[in-house]
Parts: C-alpha cells; sequence; structure tokens
C-alpha cells in the first residue's frame, strides 16, 4: 500500500563485462523497471533511486534510500507506464496519470495534479505522460494523446501559463528540455514520422522555431528514435541505420551540423554526465551493454544485459541511463526470471 515500507538489500550478480560490480536492487519475486532510458531514475544528489514495481498488483512508483536500502510505495491504483521523472530538488516525482501529470512527495507520499491535458484539449484525452522538467526546475514539458490530436504541453511553474506549443495527426513523444538551454526542446513523431520525412524535432519552449534535426532525405533511418542530450555542451546524439548497419551521430545545434562518429549495432543509448561515455544495449549478439569511450571510440563490453526481447515487453527493456556523479549505470533485465532493476558501477578506460 501506499506509505508501506521494506528492507531490500541488494543482491551482487555476475554480469560479465568490464564493470567491477553489478547489483539488482529490486525484489526477485515482482517484476519491476526502472525509469525511461532519457529520464533519470537517480535523484539529482544520487542518494535515492525511483522505479516501478507490480509488488501490489498494479505497477506503481518506489523509492530506494541508497544509505538505509529502504524501500518505500509511493502510489498506489496505477497502471503506470515508465515516464516518471524525479523533480530537479529531489523533493518528488513527476508522472502521468488520469489524463493528468501529477508530482508525489518522496517524504509524505502527498499527490498533486501539476496539469489536466483535457482543460486545454478539445477532444477526449486518453493520455497524458512524458513529464520532462527543465534543468532549471523551472519549466515542465509533456504529451498528451487525444486521437486525432496529438501534442506536447509545457507548464512554466513560476507564471503558472499552461500551453500547448506543437500540435498535430500523429504522436509526439520522448520530449526533453536540453541541459544547457532551457528553453530549448527535442522531441520525437513516433507515428508514422516517414509521411513527414523526419522523426526528430527542435522547438522553443513558447513554441516558435519548430524545426527538423536533419533536414534532408538521404534514405537514413532514424532508428527507432533513440535520440538523446548531451550534458556538457549544446549537442544531441542519435543512431542512424543506413545500409544495414547503425551509426551513432552527433548534431551541433548552433553549427546546425552532423557528424558521423562509429557504427554499432544497437537500441538504447546513453551519456554519462561528464559526456565522457555513451552506453548502450543492444538487440543482437550475447546481449552485451557497450561502453564506448567518445575520446577515441573505444568500445568495450559493460556488462551483458541477456534481456529476452520477447514481444510485449517493452516497458522492461534495458533503457539504460546514468546517475549524476556516482558513475553508475541503471538499468533492466528479465536475464534471471521476472524483470528487475540493476546497478552497474561504470569503469574508467
Amino acid at each position: 500500500m501506499k506509505g508501506d515500507k521494506f528492507t531490500f538489500v541488494p543482491q551482487v550478480v555476475n554480469a560479465g563485462g568490464i564493470s567491477p560490480r553489478v547489483v539488482r536492487i529490486t525484489d526477485p519475486a515482482y517484476a519491476c523497471n526502472h525509469l525511461y532510458f532519457h529520464n533519470r531514475s537517480f535523484t539529482p544528489d544520487d542518494k535515492k533511486i525511483v522505479f516501478e514495481s507490480e509488488k501490489d498488483g498494479g505497477n506503481n512508483l518506489f523509492v530506494m534510500d541508497r544509505e538505509t536500502n529502504e524501500v518505500m510505495q509511493l502510489t498506489e491504483g496505477y497502471q503506470l507506464d515508465y515516464f516518471g521523472y524525479p523533480s530537479r530538488d529531489g523533493k518528488k516525482v513527476f508522472f502521468g496519470a488520469d489524463g493528468c501529470i501529477k508530482a508525489v512527495d518522496l517524504e509524505t507520499c502527498e499527490e498533486e495534479i501539476i496539469l489536466r491535458a483535457q482543460d486545454y484539449v478539445e477532444t477526449t484525452v486518453t493520455k497524458c505522460s512524458g513529464a520532462f522538467p527543465s534543468w532549471d526546475g523551472k519549466k515542465l514539458v509533456c504529451f498528451y494523446e487525444a486521437n486525432p490530436d496529438f501534442g506536447l504541453i509545457v507548464k512554466n511553474f513560476e507564471t503558472g501559463e499552461v500551453k500547448i506549443i506543437v500540435h498535430g495527426i500523429q504522436p509526439v513523444r520522448h520530449c526533453q528540455f536540453c541541459p544547457n538551454d532551457n528553453d530549448l526542446i527535442l522531441y520525437a513523431h513516433e507515428g508514422t514520422w516517414e509521411y513527414i520525412k523526419a522523426r526528430m524535432w527542435l522547438i522553443q519552449s513558447d513554441g516558435s522555431n519548430n524545426r527538423r534535426v536533419r533536414d534532408h532525405d538521404d534514405g537514413d533511418y532514424e532508428a527507432a528514435g533513440h535520440e538523446f542530450w548531451a550534458n556538457t555542451e549544446k549537442a544531441l546524439y542519435f543512431t542512424v541505420r543506413r545500409e544495414g548497419k547503425v551509426f551513432f551521430s552527433k548534431y551541433l545545434v548552433d553549427e546546425d551540423k552532423e557528424i558521423t562518429l562509429f557504427e554499432l549495432d544497437n537500441e538504447h543509448g546513453t551519456i554519462t554526465q561528464d559526456d565522457k561515455y555513451i552506453i548502450c544495449d543492444s538487440k543482437r549478439g550475447a546481449g552485451e551493454m557497450y561502453q564506448v569511450k567518445l575520446e577515441n571510440n573505444e568500445v568495450q563490453v559493460m556488462l551483458y544485459q541477456k534481456f529476452s526481447w520477447a514481444p510485449g515487453t517493452s516497458r522492461f527493456h534495458p533503457h539504460v541511463t546514468v546517475s549524476y556523479t556516482t558513475g553508475e549505470a541503471i538499468y533492466t533485465t528479465d536475464c534471471d526470471g521476472k524483470p528487475g532493476v540493476y546497478v552497474a558501477e561504470i569503469p574508467e578506460f
């Protein structure tokens, strides 16, 4: 139940690869997952980890204190997706439910409605999710679905203003504020985006200057939209499928320049806080979790996540993401039975 507390001591596992330590932080008796790959499951001080579990029969938010291993159930009665996001002050978690963006307090479990999409959308809202706070904590972007209307909403916490900044007839998701520009948002068309010849888009938080990231049609397939921002510069990384191969590319926003970096078959990627390493999983091979040193594109196997990739399991995909200061990666896998959440040390090389 909401507010219940229990202790789970992380279990050290042998995941192979070069990571010196990998632990399972969730109870093997229940299916669990961390938050989505472009979100952070860690609070900004890295002292707590937010994850989801089916422990109470639904799919709800839980938080683990990393010093005491105490776990508390934050929500009750939901079937949540994986788009939760801890606030920038580390005091609450934003999540989507009941056509709203809500927030739950990490200490008291009290919930509040941040915005109700139906207040701003004419057609019936079936989903509101993907909450992503700006890095200064002053704004929040989310997506809504109200077929045939799909769009992005921004809330300004300082002024209270709520505004639809873009909408259309295809789903738009993966909305992310730029770490180095609190007015710049990256988002992705997730419908039949081939129709408009572009998946990745940039837009200002007030809805102005909506533009494609890749303003050319050369037959490349912007693979699965697994794009993510750099942390130390105004740039983003993404994968491209070209002639049966998968490449990582980098896009420099201010220069409007794309650079092909290296070839690596992968599914989901992320970048360490210092932009030194890209970490990504693979659907093929032996279930690798790769670690790539961007200085020279050296590739190592950090560990073997060995996810099953069974149909209908997208919530439990590895979706690796990282901590802020402790040099750790967090991912989900079902390699040991029911899906669980794992934390791995990121080695230096």
